[in-house]
């Protein structure tokens, strides 16, 4: 059965639910809000793990002490409280969104809600106590994939005690990184899945644990496309936030390719894989001569953010290893950032520089690869890791600009050295490239709904494969109620 029909008709059966209990990828002056917020101490339980919930955050939000903010603060924490207040009321509503550009989207950064080159979404999205869904059709032209028709972003939720079941396909960002995630990004198209996740953060009541802080648990398994190496592999996730002070947050992550048609399925090859047990040398018998018994393709890793003192912002990094020795992340990659906001008159900025580097230490063409799962760590083709796949180093610089009245601006600055090897599998070049990247964007909200324009230049062809042949790229939306 073709997969988005299993969401829709899970979604009719549901009946006539109502709610949006979180925050997807696609708003980035919305994260800037909500980073800012945690960076003065108003939000105070984990923001690094997308889709984010509401609840944990409005709850900080009903609770903060606002004497003390400035008039610039006070401005930022009812941006935020009203747009939550809003997306979690018991109520439906209906969208339509139109966007349009010169050609598709290869590179995509946080935010980034435009994939082909043109595209015709409607959503319907709603909340009620227990219960919530979005559904969201999408008719794209001349897309890269060949599928016209979508579902993506479609989901059905409920929540039981204080967590939250969904199944659909849904946006993940696993990092605190802006201009791309080593592990798990926006850069693919999202994958089939069930997820589980906890809605409030609170702490441990154990004194033995309570030193974590507040805590957030996420985990999913997906299923990828038919038409790979592998086909119908399985792609699970899993994800732990914690706090143990409030000026910094650390963040274990593990995701693994498993099963699939012709692999082991069993639940003692999941236990070798659970356990990070994958390599023949640590498996009962070895893996025999056609590596029949190797439980899977992992990565796993750990990032953080810390604010530093005396509000001199902001500090984040991402390590994650393509496979493991003695338990531990080995053949690594890397990623680091800083971060700072600030008021200029009646505009906040958020502003980012990060460097990211996905050629791990122990050869090239090793990153999302593998001998099993040849099609590698990506889906139709695209990363599901960095938005500039394996072997490349890339350093951007960007500003999210938000106007009192709110007019919203981006203006991104990046040089990528794509590929760096010249060889290898990789999703967007076949050989090496360096390009230096240019990207503008602008929104405004009117009565006829939110308009945006984009511009994003580049001084080279980056895309060997046909995809994307002009250095620039021009695009126009309109997202509007109805």
């Amino acid at each position: 059965m073709n997969k988005f029909l299993v969401i829709t008709l899970l979604l009719l059966l549901t009946g006539q639910i109502k709610s949006e209990p979180w925050l997807d990828t696609r708003d980035a002056w919305l994260r800037a809000d909500i980073e800012y917020l945690s960076d003065i101490g108003v939000i105070r339980v984990p923001v690094s793990t997308w889709p984010l919930m509401w609840a944990p955050i409005l709850n900080d939000l009903n609770n903060a002490n606002v004497d003390n903010l400035t008039e610039a603060q006070l401005r930022v924490f009812k941006r935020v409280k009203r747009k939550g207040r809003f997306e979690t009321k018991l109520d439906t509503h209906s969208y339509l969104s139109l966007k349009a550009g010169n050609q598709g989207k290869i590179l995509r950064h946080f935010g980034d809600d435009r994939r082909e080159k043109a595209e015709i979404t409607s959503k319907t999205t709603g909340v009620r106590k227990n219960f919530a869904w979005n559904i969201e059709a999408t008719r794209t032209l001349d897309p890269i994939d060949g599928e016209e028709q979508r579902l993506d972003n479609s989901y059905v939720a409920g929540i039981w005690g204080n967590w939250v079941v969904s199944l659909g396909a849904q946006e993940r960002w696993w990092g605190p990184g802006w201009d791309s995630s080593l592990i798990l990004s926006n850069n693919a198209r999202p994958v089939p899945a069930i997820s589980v996740q906890r809605n409030y953060s609170d702490p441990f009541e154990s004194e033995w644990l309570s030193w974590i802080g507040p805590w957030t648990f996420n985990a999913f398994a997906g299923q990828l496309e038919s038409d790979r190496f592998i086909p119908h592999a399985k792609l699970l996730g899993m994800s732990v936030n914690f706090k143990p002070i409030d000026s910094l947050e650390i963040v274990l992550r593990r995701t693994a390719q498993w099963a699939g048609q012709g692999r082991p399925n069993d639940l003692g090859n999941f236990f070798d894989l659970l356990i990070g047990r994958d390599n023949c040398d640590e498996l009962s018998g070895g893996c025999g001569s056609d590596r029949s018994n190797e439980p899977g393709n992992q990565l796993a890793g750990v990032d953080f953010k810390w604010r530093l003192p005396n509000k001199l912002g902001s500090v984040y990094g991402q390590l994650i290893g393509e496979d493991e020795a003695g338990y531990l992340p080995s053949r690594k990659v890397y990623q680091f950032g800083y971060s700072r906001n600030f008021f200029f008159g009646e505009y906040f900025i958020k502003s980012y520089l990060e460097y990211a580097d996905s050629e791990n230490e122990f050869a090239p063409n090793v990153t999302y690869n593998n001998s099993i799962y040849q099609t590698g760590y990506r889906t139709d083709g695209r990363s599901i890791g960095s938005t500039y796949d394996n072997d490349t180093q890339s350093l951007a610089f960007g500003l999210l600009v938000t106007h009192k009245n709110g007019d919203r601006y981006k203006f991104r600055l990046a040089k990528i050295d794509l590929n760096s090897d010249g060889f290898g599998i990789h999703s967007i070049n076949n050989r090496n490239i360096n390009f230096n990247q240019f990207e503008l964007q602008y929104q405004k909200p009117t009565k006829y709904g939110l308009i945006g324009l984009q511009i994003e230049a580049k001084n080279e062809t980056v895309d060997s494969f046909g995809n994307q042949k002009d250095k620039y790229n021009l695009s126009l939306s309109l997202t509007m109620e109805i």
